[in-house]
């Protein structure tokens, strides 16, 4: 295969971006083919840049997948990696052996005789690299295979870009501007999906509908500001007493809903009523003016719905039906059957 046309047909794949994983699979695979080395792949690095994991791989017929094991590589183990890459622009060895010390330690152990990699910089900063190793022999590259790789490099790190810029836009669309949390429209569609999960495979969830309690007197009392104030700190407590895997989103005005996954009411009540405990007993303050408020809710699950008659809609209808059972009950409370 040309250099030319190459380069053309991952120009080609670079342009869909409707399936990312088959996009960079069939790049590796053209790449990996024009130049015949053993192994072409992709690392990408976590949020924090302290590791960097195996994304995408492509193999040559004879040669051991490695995708699996190289997971969570921590570049304090490989500080020399780092370096090279962001000072040199590419690591380039046609032999192992000279590689630093804490490089030739990673590698070694896979059998690769040479290789190369360049740093994949995504929105001007390096968030992971290309590499192609050679595992039959000790190979010398050509310059002009070079300067492609680093032509291809390129190509990859826009296609990342473009791909976390549409991501961030998808994020900020979904997110209430006031609390970061998600906003109705993406908890209601989330919802929708999170039916058709479990018709199909069983997963469990609970939803919880939590309103702040005279939130129109903290308004009038303290201005709307602080309301404000108080609608912000209250969706980060509830940040830090439910799961990482819950769902949080800000449902209208001083409402807010939770989807608590793998988890029916009866659990989800003792996390929802820990809550409860913890506002309760805190005081807030805003322009050294001390803020105290409470919250009703109600929690439904989906085992309050045989599966033919469970849509969004009802248990979104029931959660807030029993959220006004607890506003009926003299508020401060929580509301979890009939």
């Amino acid at each position: 295969m040309k250099s030319l046309e190459m380069l053309s047909k991952i120009a080609l794949l670079a342009v869909n971006t409707e399936d990312f994983d088959n996009q960079m699979n069939s790049i590796l695979q053209i790449i990996g083919k024009y130049t015949k080395v053993s192994r072409a792949y992709i690392f990408i690095d976590n949020e924090e840049g302290t590791a960097t994991s195996n994304e995408f791989e492509w193999c040559n017929l004879e040669i051991q997948p490695l995708i699996d094991q190289l997971q969570n590589l921590q570049y304090s183990e490989t500080p020399s990696l780092r370096k090279i890459l962001i000072t040199e622009g590419r690591l380039y060895c046609e032999d192992i052996k000279k590689l630093p010390p804490d490089i030739l330690k990673i590698v070694e152990s896979q059998n690769i005789l040479s290789l190369i990699i360049y740093p994949l910089i995504i929105n001007n900063k390096m968030k992971g690299f290309i590499g192609f190793d050679e595992c039959n022999t000790s190979r010398t590259w050509r310059e002009k295979d070079l300067n492609i790789l680093a032509t291809i490099s390129g190509i990859i790190s826009n296609i990342y870009s473009n791909r976390y810029n549409l991501i961030k836009i998808k994020e900020l669309s979904s997110r209430d501007a006031l609390t970061n949390t998600y906003n109705r429209r993406f908890i209601l569609d989330t919802l929708e999906n999170d039916i058709e999960r479990y018709k199909e495979e069983n997963r469990i969830f609970s939803v919880s509908i939590l309103d702040i309690d005279y939130f129109k007197k903290i308004n009038d009392n303290f201005g709307h500001q602080a309301g404000d104030y108080i609608l912000q700190e209250f969706t980060k407590t509830i940040l830090n007493n439910i799961r990482r895997t819950d769902l949080l989103g800000r449902y209208g005005g001083e409402e807010f809903i939770i989807i608590t996954y793998d988890s029916l009411k009866i659990n989800t009540i003792k996390r929802i009523s820990e809550l409860l405990d913890v506002i309760r007993n805190t005081t807030f303050t805003y322009k050294d003016q001390s803020i105290n408020f409470t919250f009703s809710a109600g929690i439904c699950d989906v085992s309050d719905f045989s599966i033919d008659e469970i849509s969004f809609e009802k248990i979104i209808s029931l959660a807030d039906k029993r959220l006004y059972r607890a506003k009926d009950a003299g508020r401060n409370c929580i509301k979890y059957s009939e």
